[in-house]
């Protein structure tokens, strides 16, 4: 009698439906065991960010510490601020375990605070649009921002003609937004404002500083172009020599500032002028393992010491 080919065939296809089985199971443990050893990586190396991150905030913090420490020091020793001052040294970089911090302190004063556009009761302040119109120009810059900025800064809804822009022209752009129509709490938002873009940005934001109350400029610590706008008609050459005749010593009043020869006959007010300030930005850098932070830090320093107004990373 003939044997069935069936019967003889069972055996092997029921080993070989095992064997497949059998490599699938190890397939999928093997995909399952690499997903969790990746995971596993991550999640240490996710570990080792938050902890390096928070380490090198707290470093930041130490840095701050120190700026606000030689600020309070320095106005017990004297009641002018220049650049041969022990704040206007750069902290040289420091080693610590796993990485180096650093960091350094700005007067703000010797910058033009963009809020000083507008008066306390929220009116144009005509001295001061002049004077930023005049440092646009020395900047090379379209002295037609100032307007779009006064606009971003008051409270109402007019456009002035004919460099202005409020909401009509903020909500039409291709991503909606509103003016401020308030004080800037930070020169980042220039970049919000109509017709700056990264470069005009980029090339304004080393002359300005966004403060909270008016303040004046510092001479002994304002860059060349910020004296060259306090007259018109006022020469490159001529301010970048008066910054040189200055040194890092500076002036001890402001009329041995106004005696120079480049001032002659010419008017100046000097109420928006002094030789001491008491806002400053206190920068620091830090790199620990895989994280770098830069933290800004603005102070106000009074007679009961400094105060923290601001702190913000990545920019200010």
């Amino acid at each position: 009698m003939a044997i069935p080919i069936a019967g003889l065939s069972a055996p092997h296809t029921s080993r070989g439906v095992a064997l497949i089985t059998a490599l699938l199971v190890v397939a999928l443990a093997t995909v399952a065991a690499v997903a969790m050893a990746s995971r596993q990586q991550l999640d240490v190396r996710r570990t080792a960010n938050l902890l390096d991150g928070d380490q090198a905030y707290a470093y930041a913090e130490a840095v701050e510490g120190w700026g606000r420490m030689i600020l309070d020091r320095d106005a017990k020793d004297n009641q002018i601020d220049k650049l041969d001052d022990t704040w206007a040294q750069q902290l040289p970089p420091i080693a610590v375990p796993g990485g180096q911090i650093g960091g350094y302190i700005i007067d703000l004063q010797g910058r033009f605070n963009i809020n000083n556009l507008l008066t306390p009761e929220g009116q144009i302040s005509a001295p001061d649009l002049e004077y930023f119109q005049r440092l646009l120009r020395a900047l090379e810059l379209n002295e037609g921002l100032a307007l779009a900025i006064v606009d971003w800064l008051d409270n109402d809804f007019d456009t002035r003609f004919p460099d202005g822009a409020e909401d009509d022209y903020y909500l039409s752009t291709e991503v909606p937004y509103r003016a401020a129509n308030r004080p800037m709490q930070s020169i980042s938002e220039l970049r919000l404002v109509k017709g700056i873009d990264a470069k005009i940005w980029k090339t304004l934001a080393p002359y300005v500083c966004a403060l909270p109350v008016r303040t004046v400029l510092n001479i002994n610590t304002a860059q060349a172009p910020l004296l060259q706008a306090l007259v018109e008609e006022f020469s490159t050459t001529s301010a970048e020599q008066m910054v040189e005749a200055r040194g890092e010593t500076g002036y001890d009043t402001l009329e041995d500032f106004l005696q120079q020869d480049a001032f002659a006959g010419r008017e100046i007010a000097t109420d928006r002028l002094a030789v001491a300030s008491q806002y400053f930005l206190i920068r620091s850098e830090i790199t620990l393992g895989t994280a770098r932070a830069q933290v800004f830090s603005i102070v106000q320093r009074n007679s009961n010491g400094s105060v923290i107004l601001a702190r913000t990373q990545g920019t200010w």
